[in-house]
């Protein structure tokens, strides 16, 4: 027997309508219940006290953006702000410790453009994925390098830097913090646009490459500004060029890469990035209060006397700009022809 066709006009669309209704509105409750939960949990956090992985060891340009920036986070939040230093395979263990951690806002990492835009280049495969593992909270600071060299070598500038290696193809090296590294990377850059033999010589950090700079080791290496200028005014060591996009006042008198090889800027960056997944608002609470704490004088010139210049801004700023230097990073790869490991 068919159904009676005025029942399905009478009571079909009553029906359907009804049930839209209460599922919107459970859709809303919903919404209004993770929106109240999302900013309950910002008003509430941090809570207890906060842990930044510095992927580095200590002592470094990190420790100082680190350490002078988590101070001031815990005078404003009255919590404990731990800097964890967690060095190892390019950044790799601490950036993979973040990936892993809960999506509470309690475990942050302070990483650099070599985790998330030079090492997807230069490892076959990594245990995080930068795109997916990571919320961009806030750019920090720049770090600035500059190319200078043992006195040994007879050169005041860029362009007498290369006419002299061009005369001494592989008779000189050059040290780095590591293979991948912004040092290393920089270098075989600048070796190809100037066409230089330089032999590279990676070492497992920082640490060693000026000692070995000055002693004459190594006759060149590519280092930061705070760590080698006072070498430089010493007269231990001579600054060739900045890889900075124009002239740095801490380093007078010495031009930029640029200037001779268009194109050619090589700096790092400190960031705080969060693990995938934390709430909105608590990434914007820190947010704001680092870009408080940069916009700070006290802070200002702390950093530039280190050689760091702040930068602040928004999270979608720091995204762009990863996506910017993964694209810059990755041709330098391709161009000097360096392997994936």
């Amino acid at each position: 027997m068919r159904p009676d066709p005025s029942f399905l006009t009478l009571h079909r669309p009553t029906f359907n309508h009804t049930g839209v209704i209460v599922v919107n509105l459970i859709r809303i409750l919903a919404m209004l219940s993770l929106l109240t939960c999302g900013y309950v949990h910002a008003q509430s956090y941090p809570g207890r006290p906060v842990r930044v992985v510095v992927p580095y060891s200590a002592g470094g340009s990190g420790d100082v953006v680190a350490r002078t920036i988590g101070a001031k986070l815990t005078e404003a939040w009255g919590q404990q702000i731990v800097i964890d230093n967690r060095p190892g395979a390019g950044g790799n263990i601490g950036t993979e410790l973040v990936a892993r951690a809960p999506a509470d806002g309690y475990t942050l990492l302070l990483g650099t453009d070599i985790q998330m835009a030079i090492n997807p280049h230069i490892f076959r495969k990594l245990p995080f994925d930068p795109d997916k593992d990571f919320a961009p909270v806030v750019q920090g600071a720049f770090i600035e390098f500059v190319l200078s060299v043992n006195p040994s070598i007879p050169a005041g500038n860029l362009p007498e830097l290369v006419a002299y290696l061009k005369t001494q193809p592989g008779k000189h090296s050059y040290a780095s913090s590591g293979m991948g590294s912004t040092h290393h990377l920089s270098m075989e850059w600048l070796k190809h646009v100037a066409g230089i033999d330089v032999v590279h010589v990676p070492y497992k950090g920082s640490g060693q490459t000026l000692p070995d700079l000055i002693s004459g080791q190594v006759q060149l290496a590519y280092t930061g500004i705070a760590q080698t200028m006072p070498h430089v005014k010493s007269g231990k060591l001579k600054a060739i060029a900045i890889g900075a996009a124009r002239r740095i006042a801490a380093v007078p008198g010495v031009a930029t890469i640029a200037e001779t090889y268009p194109g050619v800027e090589t700096n790092g960056s400190w960031n705080y990035f969060a693990p995938a997944g934390t709430p909105r608002e608590i990434v914007m609470k820190i947010n704001a209060e680092v870009n408080r704490i940069l916009a700070s004088p006290e802070v200002r010139e702390r950093f530039v006397s280190q050689g760091l210049f702040p930068i602040g801004g928004t999270p979608e700023q720091l995204a762009a700009r990863m996506k910017s230097d993964f694209d810059k990073w990755g041709a330098v790869v391709r161009t000097i022809g360096l392997k994936a490991e």
